[in-house]
């Protein structure tokens, strides 16, 4: 256990458990509290829990009767934990979910309330609220930030390199790990130790080839709708780009984590991250100065496929079921507004969806405006999942890609096959 004596005469208490949870507990100076609001959350990046600590000191203080627990659990371990909690009925007052579509099992077990027609909700951006609804309409969080899944790369690597722009086409990406490689530079930095970046380093090309599709491949093949080897998002180019670039990554990618994956960018010995645009706070909590920039994943040989898969990344929930649900709505009321939005910016170098907010607080972001929102260069992946909702389907996947680059021979169709065998075994266990 961490004590650290924080400004303002608040203590933070940090205990780390054996599944990776970082818990905070923000107690004003010399009162102690009588009602603790409980809140989960997955957040690895130092800037969005410098976030979430602002925001509850400050309700804190405008409501002296309440203190927060923060606990952070690590990403790959995120939803099974609050499943073991709903099994065990010790679900936290306030949680976060990325994805309405894959937790259905907790708003059908009613641990997510309904907050279609809340006042606050009218400080969101319109079309921003599509990542937090389902298909009925409903609204069940508050959404946050706007992420999207892309290339994050460090600028002066590519200069360095002499890679003039951010690559439009496949063959152009290749040539760019090609002179990255050239100039001693690693082409992609790869973290595979935690195992959930391992889908996100094929998300931007899986989500841009479910969207070219119009279809929500992944639940198709959750239900045994098709197969993976009916190919109807082209998964197995997906696959073979995959393959291609694996030479570019650092060496030991299993044994490199997320975090020193993020350092070796920070520090210009790697040119490229391919994952969601959450990794900048990552980056730029490690080095402050490190030059960034965004690009689309460019999966074809035409620049105009090379759109920025872009929305709001799920949000804030309430357990409808918490003794304190009025607190947390004032809670997410308070996290609704324009202060907490220029906080979130400036703390976690991501774009906050509520209203009035510039979009000119980074560099990075003023690149990504300019070249894909405003211009109109990018795609709403709301409806759009990257990981199956059965648990075992989700760790099999996980498996196939993990030994898909352990083989030294990217075999392609001996994945395709061992996904839609052991899919098919999961899907109709024998009797």
């Amino acid at each position: 256990m961490k004590t650290r004596l924080l400004a303002l005469g608040m203590t933070v208490s940090l205990m780390l458990t054996a599944c990776q949870t970082q818990t905070v507990t923000v107690v004003p100076k010399q009162q102690l509290q009588e009602q603790t609001l409980s809140w989960i959350h997955h957040f690895d990046e130092e800037g969005a829990r410098k976030w979430l600590e602002a925001g509850t000191q400050l309700f804190t203080k405008q409501h002296p009767s309440y203190v927060f627990t923060l606990t952070g659990v690590d990403g790959g371990n995120y939803m099974s934990l609050l499943r073991t909690r709903v099994i065990s009925n010790n679900m936290p007052d306030i949680y976060m979910l990325d994805n309405m579509e894959s937790a259905q099992d907790l708003i059908h077990k009613g641990y997510a309330m309904d907050l279609t027609g809340q006042p606050f909700l009218s400080q969101i951006k319109e079309r921003f609220l599509n990542g937090v609804k389902t298909a009925d309409g409903k609204i069940w969080a508050l959404p946050i930030d706007l992420n999207g899944a892309g290339v994050i790369y460090n600028k002066e690597a590519f200069t360095q390199a002499g890679i003039q722009s951010p690559p439009t086409t496949w063959p152009q990406f290749l040539a760019a790990c090609e002179a990255l490689q050239k100039a001693g530079i690693i082409p992609i930095a790869a973290g595979y130790k935690d195992s959930w970046t391992l889908t996100w380093d094929i998300a931007a090309d899986l989500l841009a080839n479910q969207y070219a599709a119009g279809h929500n491949w992944i639940a198709d093949i959750e239900a045994g709708r098709t197969s993976f080897a009916e190919d109807q998002i082209h998964f197995k180019d997906i696959l073979k780009r995959y393959g291609e670039r694996l030479r570019y990554v650092n060496i030991k990618p299993f044994e490199t984590d997320w975090n020193q994956a993020q350092g070796l960018l920070a520090e210009g010995k790697a040119g490229m991250i391919i994952n969601g645009t959450w990794t900048v706070d990552g980056v730029k909590s490690k080095n402050p100065a490190s030059n960034l920039g965004l690009f689309a994943f460019p999966y074809s040989n035409d620049p105009q496929d090379a759109k920025f898969g872009l929305k709001s990344t799920g949000g804030i929930v309430i357990n409808p079921k918490s003794p304190h649900k009025e607190a947390a709505l004032q809670t997410l009321e308070l996290f609704a507004s324009k202060e907490m939005g220029t906080i979130f910016q400036t703390k976690k170098k991501a774009l906050s969806v509520i209203k009035g907010l510039p979009n000119d607080f980074d560099p990075t972001y003023v690149e990504l405006d300019e070249n894909y929102i405003q211009t109109g260069q990018m795609y709403d992946w709301s409806s759009l999942p990257t990981d199956f909702v059965n648990q075992d389907l989700q760790k099999v996947f996980v498996n196939a890609l993990t030994k898909f680059v352990i083989d030294r021979s990217h075999n392609v169709e001996i994945c395709i096959q061992e996904l839609d065998q052991a899919f098919d075994r999961i899907r109709k266990p024998s009797k």
